[in-house]
């Protein structure tokens, strides 16, 4: 378990263009940064803080008056970063998260960018354990996914830290408890079935998984009630449905199969 997080800011960032730094990033527990700022006249403007300097060197690099000044701050936020961003990220369906530590920004040995650590490395777990992947979290966050820039402020803000914090929405909560009243609710209705519904219910539940019956249901032999293949690995399996039985009777059914 870990300590419930309290960021004075969270951040998207994308690990590269087209997802191109992802599997570095995750592996080494860094975040790559890019906009030329390793190169020979911006990197020395980031480091001494010449935010000014630096947006005329977008200006100059052909930038326009409304992406310059954008470019600045990203770069700014990244570099003065002193371990209060939380910088979120999405890598396939997993939901990445992490603080930066203290240590400065590096150019990056390729020469592409810089990076910094993040401290403990990335995590796509809850304080709590649980995993944060796409199909658990909230479209108003999981659409950042296709967000084309480097890094932006996010508009679900508590969302996040809830989310990373074990906290879920209430109306996520009322649906947990709905499911498993249901589940406690399944059991009681089996007990009402008669057998030959018994046989439909479990019918459907090899049909689901995508078991074909070669056979009608009920009607094959006195020790077989389904009969049925897996298409596409051609295995064949004899089923007997009782709603309940013994060891003894069990052996005997193996032994006549």
């Amino acid at each position: 378990m870990l300590a419930r997080i309290k960021p004075k800011q969270v951040r998207y960032i994308k690990l590269g263009r087209g997802g191109l730094w992802e599997i570095e990033c995750i592996k080494n527990g860094i975040v790559r940064f890019g906009f030329g700022s390793a190169n020979a006249e911006r990197f020395p403007l980031c480091q001494s803080g010449k935010w000014d300097e630096l947006k005329k060197s977008f200006l100059a690099n052909g930038r326009d008056v409304g992406t310059a000044p954008r470019f600045t701050n990203e770069t700014r936020l990244f570099f003065e970063d002193d371990g209060n961003i939380l910088w979120v990220t999405f890598v396939g369906e997993r939901f990445y998260w992490g603080f930066l530590t203290a240590v400065v920004a590096k150019r990056h040995e390729d020469g592409d960018g810089v990076w910094r650590e993040i401290a403990g490395g990335w995590r796509w777990h809850d304080v709590d354990g649980e995993v944060l992947t796409k199909d658990r979290l909230s479209g108003a966050l999981t659409k950042l996914a296709s967000y084309r820039g480097t890094s932006c402020e996010i508009d679900v803000v508590d969302y996040v830290i809830g989310r990373i914090n074990g906290q879920k929405t209430p109306a996520v909560e009322r649906s947990i408890v709905a499911l498993e009243e249901v589940k406690a609710s399944i059991l009681d209705l089996m007990k009402l079935l008669g057998p030959r519904d018994f046989e439909v219910l479990v019918d459907l539940v090899f049909t689901a998984s995508g078991w074909r019956r070669r056979g009608i249901i009920g009607k094959t032999q006195k020790t077989l009630d389904l009969d049925i293949e897996f298409p596409s690995t051609s295995e064949r399996a004899f089923v007997q449905v009782k709603s309940r039985t013994s060891s003894r009777e069990l052996a005997g059914y193996v032994a006549q199969f």
